[in-house]
């Protein structure tokens, strides 16, 4: 009798941690065990408690380093450790013997260094981390995108499949040099039960104490490829016809300080509250639904040009009007004034009219962001991700074998 399929889901991070990140990783382990395959999950140690009730289900193996998820400086220096270590976790996955790797890290090389395992496996295609590090100036840009491009046109010549989560997305992985049929369009999932309507009123009290306020809110963690710099410059143009608006920036980590000081030089420090890092995602749930409106946004450069953000995915749920950068990823998923809003990459007058519809017209606004959290849960289910991850590794090992 052969054994089962060995699969290696092979992450930076521990599994407790890739469950926030990846909402349907507990969906994905069930589908792939129920049909017979064994899974593997490779990374570094966590600081959190390890979840007794998902480590049944997988076997983990660890290498020698603990990171702290929640430590912006140690996530960043045990990243570098990561590397020296690569040779050695390279040796540990190859001795597996595993028959599929889903290589979910995509720093840079690391997708590369594993495909040369020549062993079947999925990119998923979550990050540009050329361009995230190096895109705040144009030479990096440029030198980004070349990096990319060398990386995309070695991993077209192991046996890689690139998954994408729009179709955009694909397109751009294609531009990279990725041919068209190795890349699979999959849809991320969202958590279901955790993003939803409810009553803030304790955390509006916080933000809006004389209640006078229209409260636009953006979240996730803090960096400047998600356009925050061009936010913060708009919202000053804002407060000259509206000086009762205030942004409320959920969040923090890597950016926080850089954020801080842009509010300072602007001078919008009444009109622009920050929560800081919040620890669980129940708490950033209670703070979007203690806002009136919602941003999903990202900067207009290439990389975000097939980004579908998880804070859209949040804002969507949660019931109020969401707002987001019109980039061809995220225009997938909503339809403007059908289940959402979109303004015009970087035009500020879009983005102003936009707002100004909504403050002027709550009542529709509400039905309308009532339609997105429909829309939200037909494009992110989990389980139906889980089943089309299966079938692309069903049909890379069946094609394996013959």
């Amino acid at each position: 009798m052969s054994k089962k399929p060995l699969i290696v889901y092979f992450h930076r991070y521990p599994p407790e941690f890739e469950t926030i990140q990846y909402p349907g990783m507990k969906d994905l382990f069930k589908e792939l065990s129920e049909k017979n395959y064994r899974i593997v999950y490779l990374s570094m140690k966590g600081h959190q408690p390890k979840d007794k009730k998902l480590r049944q289900e997988i076997k983990v193996r660890e290498i020698p380093l603990k990171v702290d998820t929640t430590n912006n400086f140690d996530k960043w220096m045990k990243t570098f450790f990561y590397y020296l270590f690569l040779p050695r976790t390279l040796a540990e996955l190859k001795a597996l013997k595993p028959d599929f790797i889903i290589c979910k890290e995509t720093l840079p090389f690391v997708p590369l260094i594993v495909s040369k395992l020549k062993i079947p496996m999925i990119a998923d295609i979550s990050d540009w981390w050329w361009s995230i590090l190096l895109g705040n100036k144009k030479f990096g840009r440029v030198f980004a995108k070349e990096m990319e491009k060398i990386e995309v046109k070695k991993w077209n010549k192991s046996k890689v499949i690139a998954i994408t989560h729009s179709n955009a997305e694909g397109k751009v992985v294609e531009s990279k040099g990725m041919p068209k049929n190795k890349i699979k369009v999959i849809n991320a999932p969202l958590y279901r039960g955790v993003y939803f309507p409810l009553d803030a009123a304790k955390e509006r009290k916080k933000i809006d104490p004389e209640d006078n306020s229209w409260i636009v809110s953006v979240h996730g963690i803090i960096h400047q490829s998600k356009g925050y710099d061009q936010l913060l410059e708009w919202w000053k143009k804002l407060l000259n016809d509206h000086p009762n608006w205030k942004l409320l920036i959920i969040g923090g980590a890597g950016g926080e300080a850089w954020c801080r000081e842009k509010i300072k030089q602007l001078g919008i420090q009444e009109n622009v509250i920050m929560t800081g890092w919040l620890e669980t995602q129940e708490q950033v749930n209670k703070y979007l639904n203690a806002s009136d409106c919602l941003l999903a946004t990202r900067r207009n450069t290439e990389e975000n040009k097939g980004i579908i953000p998880a804070s859209l995915y949040h804002s969507l749920l949660v019931g109020k009007p969401t707002v987001i950068t019109g980039l061809p990823g995220m225009s997938e998923i909503i339809t403007h004034k059908k289940d959402g809003f979109i303004f015009e990459p970087d035009n500020f007058n879009s983005f102003k009219s936009v707002l100004e519809e909504i403050y002027n017209n709550p009542v529709e606004s509400l039905k309308i962001a009532k339609q997105g959290i429909k829309r939200g849960e037909d494009c992110f289910d989990p389980k139906i991700a889980a089943i089309k991850w299966r079938e692309v590794i069903d049909e890379s090992l069946k094609a394996k074998s013959i």
